[in-house]
């Protein structure tokens, strides 16, 4: 008998741990709906997928429509305007944080077309705008820059830093070598400056020490080279190491 009394004790016990569970979900899901505008019957559950934005962080989807949330606004974003059958995009470098190979990021901007853009297409550009919708940027303004500045073949990359030229991250890990010749001396040789640089695409990645006067160099599908040195020597003083701005060209392969 006192056997029977336990097990109906026990069974007692789970049913109202069970009514607990199901009044506390009952009273989730009414917050929920409530917030919502609606009903337990127009609940919706987004998946749990994450969009990596350009500065690395990551958001998520919510709303009824399961939107990705608009990713953190900057200043300005610089990168080389793509045109396909999606629309428009910028293409700048991916975050240091992004996957694996992975090195250019493309940002889709909503824009008017024009000739103007057009014209711009597979250019280097400064957009200024706001995200809508994950990583959609509404264009306020568009700007070229002019010059070299605006050639996606070229790139200047301090000591230490790291730039996305034309589908390869070129990172300046440390000059080398500095053997020019002094602007205030006169020489033999002009002499040359070797670079110690890692170059990654999204099938390559490799270390290697460039030299200035030594052309182009074979990497993956491209050719690297090295176009210019700053600052240029003088015989009174010793640049900083740190103090090298390095401007390569990167070519694709035809």
């Amino acid at each position: 008998m006192e056997s029977n009394n336990k097990g109906t004790y026990i069974v007692l016990a789970f049913a109202v741990i069970a009514g607990l569970l199901y009044g506390a979900w009952r009273l989730m899901s009414y917050s929920i709906t409530q917030d919502l505008g609606g009903s337990d019957e127009d609940m919706v559950f987004c998946t749990q997928e994450a969009l990596q934005c350009p500065d690395g962080s990551y958001v998520g989807r919510s709303g009824a429509q399961c939107a990705f949330a608009p990713c953190p606004d900057q200043t300005s974003f610089t990168g080389t305007l793509q045109q396909s059958a999606d629309g428009f995009a910028l293409i700048i470098a991916s975050p240091e944080n992004g996957g694996v190979g992975e090195v250019a990021y493309r940002m889709p901007l909503v824009l008017k077309v024009s000739n103007v853009l057009g014209q711009l297409v597979g250019r280097k550009v400064r957009v200024y705008g706001s995200f809508t919708e994950g990583a959609t940027l509404a264009v306020d303004h568009l700007e070229e820059l002019k010059g070299d500045a605006g050639d996606p073949t070229l790139g200047e990359v301090g000591v230490g830093k790291a730039v996305f030229i034309n589908g390869v991250r070129v990172t300046l890990d440390k000059i080398v070598q500095d053997s020019r010749c002094p602007v205030d001396v006169q020489c033999i040789q002009a002499g040359w400056v070797t670079a110690r640089v890692t170059l990654q695409s999204t099938t390559d990645k490799e270390t290697r020490d460039m030299r200035s006067d030594a052309g182009d160099v074979a990497f993956d599908s491209y050719q690297v080279s090295i176009e210019s040195v700053q600052p240029v020597p003088i015989s009174s003083a010793t640049p900083d190491p740190t103090s090298y701005l390095v401007t390569f060209r990167v070519r694709a392969n035809q």
